[in-house]
């Protein structure tokens, strides 16, 4: 077992021991509670019951200013080494008078852009996803330390960018990162990396081409969204996808990064791969952090990762200098957020 740096002190997201990582531990089902940054405006509402998450979270908040409880749920204890079920996405379940994803875009048609991430927000969190967003999927990750020694790692991540609507009928919905952080935060989950953006287009069970669409304004509009999620939607049907699949390739992702160090009111994007693997999106921070347009998506990292048999929170290895390596291909992360204040 490697040994984990001693623990950061309270409301800076240190590493629980065992003892709080695991109850209920006579039934099948583990509930894995992990500290993670939440806005302090943040209206506390269990994710067990059918009461939507407060949808006015302040997403700008950093991991030292304010701490809450969220959970990811393990069907069995994770352990890298004995094929363990993954994580479920901790979301309430979905509404049964639910709008689909057809009827999101109609609802949203006519609104501009900060009412249209609004709505986003509040549907998503409210649990107004596809079954299959739910069910994380794992990655596989390894990493030799200046000292020599190997990490072995599995981190876990949504298998497609997030989604509203039911199981028949949802649509993949850009988002900036200020939405998509906020959905970080109501779901105890962080944002992915530009290395774990490559690993998971390396590691997806299906890899779709990029289909650009012509640029100009209309980028931004709800008519790009819908036409290019109805491209996707032709693509994942002629490549075989079925849901919960991985799915890689087909929007450029929402990162973070320490590039937002420097500009803190940037949005910090990346990916769009093409099949031998090359990014046509370079990692940017050219856009201020309230845009979005058709190409962008969100995809979710799990609060927690096993490494070397043992879970740690995702964050804390995001800010060591050694166990970074195991997401980040810059260095350590210490402000592991997609916005600034």
């Amino acid at each position: 077992m490697v040994n984990f740096p001693p623990s950061p002190p309270p409301n800076r997201g240190g590493l629980l021991p065992p003892g709080q990582l695991f109850a209920n531990t006579g039934s099948a089902l583990k509930r894995l509670s992990v500290s993670a940054p939440a806005p302090a405006s943040a209206t506390a509402v269990s994710h067990q019951s059918n009461t939507p998450l407060a949808t006015s979270m302040n997403p700008f908040l950093t991991p030292a200013m304010g701490q809450a409880n969220h959970s990811v749920h393990f069907l069995e204890s994770p352990n890298a080494n004995s094929g363990a079920s993954s994580p479920t996405l901790s979301l309430p379940p979905r509404p049964a008078n639910a709008l689909t994803g057809s009827q999101f875009w109609s609802s949203v048609a006519n609104l501009g852009a900060s009412q249209r991430e609004q709505a986003i927000q509040a549907q998503i969190l409210k649990g107004n996803v596809p079954d299959h967003l739910r069910q994380m999927k794992p990655l596989t990750l390894s990493v030799q330390t200046s000292s020599g020694e190997t990490l072995q790692a599995t981190a876990y991540v949504t298998p497609d960018y997030l989604a509203i609507g039911s199981n028949d009928d949802y649509v993949l919905v850009p988002m900036s990162p200020i939405t998509g952080q906020a959905i970080a935060d109501g779901t105890g989950t962080t944002l992915p990396t530009r290395k774990l953006v490559n690993l998971i287009y390396q590691q997806a069970d299906v890899k779709l081409r990029p289909k650009p669409q012509k640029p100009g304004p209309q980028m931004t509009s709800t008519d790009y969204y819908a036409r290019h999620d109805n491209t996707l939607r032709e693509q994942r049907d002629q490549a075989g996808a079925t849901p919960g699949n991985l799915i890689a390739g087909h929007k450029k992702d929402v990162v973070i990064t320490p590039r937002l160090d420097q500009k803190p009111r940037s949005v910090a994007i990346y990916g769009w791969h093409q099949s031998e693997g090359n990014p046509i999106q370079p990692l940017s921070t050219v856009h201020e952090n309230t845009y979005a347009d058709y190409s962008h998506g969100v995809r979710l990292v799990s609060p927690t990762l096993i490494i070397n048999g043992e879970p740690h929170a995702t964050v804390d290895v995001l800010r060591d200098p050694e166990w970074s390596k195991l997401l980040s291909n810059e260095g350590a992360i210490k402000n592991p957020r997609a916005v600034r204040p």
